[in-house]
């Protein structure tokens, strides 16, 4: 089953296929939640108590050494092969990771949009170890306060009543956490994948299948192998019924969960027998292998990419190095140290009054005093590099007549000079964008700000909508004052201007609508994302009522969309040229802008300022224009840099909607 979890992760993060494969980590949450508490049963059974002491040496030895090495060989490899920010934040990464707690970082990330987009860290599979080892250190304890409280009754002769003592204490966890996975899960999904309050429950499962040992053996002998293919099939129908669209990890983990628990209890207690899916040798080397595999696996995958684009190269290559890596920490170092005598007592010499290391102890130490070391010089080197960027920043750049969007329009610039610098730098792009300013958080309420000219004879115009249209502040507020502009935001989270709203922005919208009623503009200027944008019906049913109550609308239509590859095409340690990427004109405009729709047939009065020109060739749209980063991330969100330089076009379509 362990080669079952590994393999439909790592065909998910590789090939993004099977659709369903993350779920590898409920599969592994379940065979260890399974398997730890089995192991505590059976210590306090046998010995009559539980070491604590020995219990977290034995989880030590198997996780941390292979845990510690891929950590420091993501942080070296990042520092080689990434741009100085996004190589610190691997850093802070592992630092996280190392204690068990990134599973807390990754939920934070998410859930700041400014963050969202980035590409994803080369640690980020290690949130599933953090909630694991996090269940490790509380449930030890539980179990023995429960042993404790029915110690009497056991001497008693009520030998049954602890072991439903224990069923019942994990079923009310069980229980517990799925109700909160179910409600975080509908409201805050990225919240609910990372939190360990959302997770336990399917850890849970597999310690309930555990405390029902004694109760599986009952279980006839005939009927194993079926139950047994039939938790299979479930896990395998999982892997293809499951995607990115449905409400996870509640409801949807049920299936291969419970699955995956129908599976281990099947042979509980008993000789496994007619399951050759799982028992053969390439399952074995596999499931014995996973571990390493999981921690190897995704870091050759993020890294690998900033060396080569993805084709079959790609493939064969992710390939070869993850399972090469892992074939070879598994047998010469995690093994080793798995089955030394590293951390356990050991009966002193006679002549000696000093403990003594073996051989696999001081290796460890001296790797972890080594990896220490790397660390730390690592990080003083990227607050350096953080240090110099930032007096950069201080300093205004004269783009001049060929820098940025002007380039476009005129034959004589080159998109790319590759004697210019690029700006911002490739260190810097991934951050020149909005930081939240005048912003409406999700399913927060409404927070706006006026800007610009402040006198009564001000033209007042507000701008509605996502994150897309937010960045035109950035390109509109130098103009403000000079034009005698007063600009007033309502720009949030899915605060696309349409009827029904998003949900992340319907306590806002409301009140969108009604200042925007209650005091008519003289021009409503809205944009949002093309690639979510849904009927351009929507869009009129809450422009109309605006449009008749006197103010003008303006559609900024939307930038076109971009490539995740191209943007790695930028940081490419050992790539081409840069004013080679870029993405083509079909896919950056797959998705018609339904603004747009909106404003040429349904309201004939509204104005469409139409930018396309300034992103895109006849054929393609290139991530550098006029030695201009153009994009600053995934979600197709414009640098700052690249706007300003579309402000004059920006400043003279809005003057045209107010009939200038």
């Amino acid at each position: 089953m362990r080669a079952v979890a590994v393999l439909a992760v790592f065909g998910n993060h590789l090939f993004n296929w099977p659709s369903g494969g993350f779920v590898g980590v409920d599969v592994f949450f379940v065979l260890s939640g399974f398997f730890i508490t089995g192991l505590l049963i059976r210590e306090r059974t046998t010995t009559g108590k539980l070491s604590f002491r020995y219990f977290y040496v034995r989880r030590v030895r198997r996780i941390l050494p292979s845990a510690v090495l891929v950590l420091v060989a993501t942080v070296v490899g990042s520092y080689l092969l990434f741009p100085a920010i996004r190589a610190r934040e691997t850093l802070v990464d592992a630092l996280y990771a190392a204690i068990f707690v990134s599973n807390f970082r990754f939920e934070e990330i998410g859930a700041d949009y400014f963050q969202r987009d980035q590409p994803p860290s080369p640690l980020q599979h290690y949130w599933s170890l953090s909630i694991e080892e996090q269940f490790y250190f509380v449930w030890p304890f539980l179990l023995v306060l429960i042993f404790a409280l029915t110690r009497g009754l056991r001497r008693k002769g009520n030998a049954w009543t602890r072991q439903w003592a224990l069923f019942s204490a994990m079923a009310v966890v069980v229980a517990a956490s799925f109700v909160r996975a179910m409600l975080l899960s509908a409201d805050e999904p990225n919240a609910a994948y990372f939190s360990t309050s959302t997770r336990v429950w399917e850890l849970g499962v597999g310690a309930l299948a555990a405390i029902a040992g004694p109760w599986l053996a009952r279980m006839p002998s005939a009927v194993r192998p079926g139950l047994a293919y039939l938790g299979l099939a479930g896990v395998l129908g999982s892997l293809f019924l499951i995607d990115s669209t449905v409400q996870f990890p509640a409801p949807w983990a049920a299936l291969p969960v419970l699955s995956t628990a129908l599976v281990v209890a099947s042979f509980h207690g008993a000789e496994v027998r007619g399951m050759f899916p799982l028992t053969n040798p390439v399952a074995r080397f596999f499931g014995d292998t996973s571990y390493t595999l999981y921690l190897w696996h995704w870091p050759v995958i993020i890294l690998l990419l900033t060396v080569i684009p993805k084709s079959p190269l790609f493939y064969g290559v992710s390939l070869a190095l993850a399972l090469g890596l892992t074939t070879v920490t598994y047998y010469f170092y995690e093994n080793p140290i798995r089955k030394s005598d590293w951390l356990l007592d050991k009966p002193a010499p006679r002549d000696r009054r000093m403990p003594t290391l073996t051989t696999s102890s001081w290796a460890l130490v001296g790797f972890l005093i080594f990896a220490l070391i790397v660390v730390s010089i690592l990080g003083v080197r990227f607050d350096d590099k953080r240090s110099i960027a930032s007096h950069d920043d201080e300093e205004l750049v004269d783009l001049g007549p060929c820098g940025g969007a002007a380039a476009m329009m005129d034959h004589r610039c080159e998109l790319w000079n590759p004697d210019v610098p690029l700006t911002p730098g490739i260190d810097k792009f991934s951050k020149d964008g909005g930081k939240g300013t005048c912003w409406t958080a999700a399913k927060q309420e409404l927070n706006s700000c006026t800007l610009g000219y402040k006198g009564d004879d001000a033209t007042r115009i507000a701008l509605v909508g996502d994150s897309h249209a937010q960045r035109l502040i950035d390109a509109l507020s130098p103009f403000l004052i000079q034009n005698k502009w007063q600009l007033t935001t309502y720009v949030g989270w899915g605060c696309a201007w349409r009827d029904p709203p998003q949900a992340s922005c319907k306590v806002a919208m409301a009140d969108i609508q009604k200042e925007l009623l209650a005091h008519p503009y003289d021009l409503v200027l809205t944009q949002s994302y093309r690639k979510y944008g849904g009927n351009a019906e929507n869009y009129t049913k809450a422009w109309a009522p605006v449009a008749a109550a006197g103010s003008r609308i303006a559609v900024v239509e939307d930038n076109p969309e971009v490539s995740e590859d191209s943007l790695a095409c930028l940081t490419r340690a050992f790539g081409g040229d840069v004013g080679d990427c870029g993405t083509s004109r079909a896919e950056a405009l797959a998705h018609a802008d339904p603004l747009v729709t909106s404003a040429n047939l349904i309201v004939p009065a509204a104005t469409v300022i139409d930018l396309t020109p300034y992103y895109c060739t006849a054929n393609r749209c290139p991530s550098v224009i006029g030695n201009v980063i153009v994009y600053q991330d995934s979600g197709s969100h414009l640098t700052a840099t690249y706007i300003r330089t579309l402000a004059p076009a920006i400043v003279d379509g809005v003057r045209r909607a107010l009939g200038a």
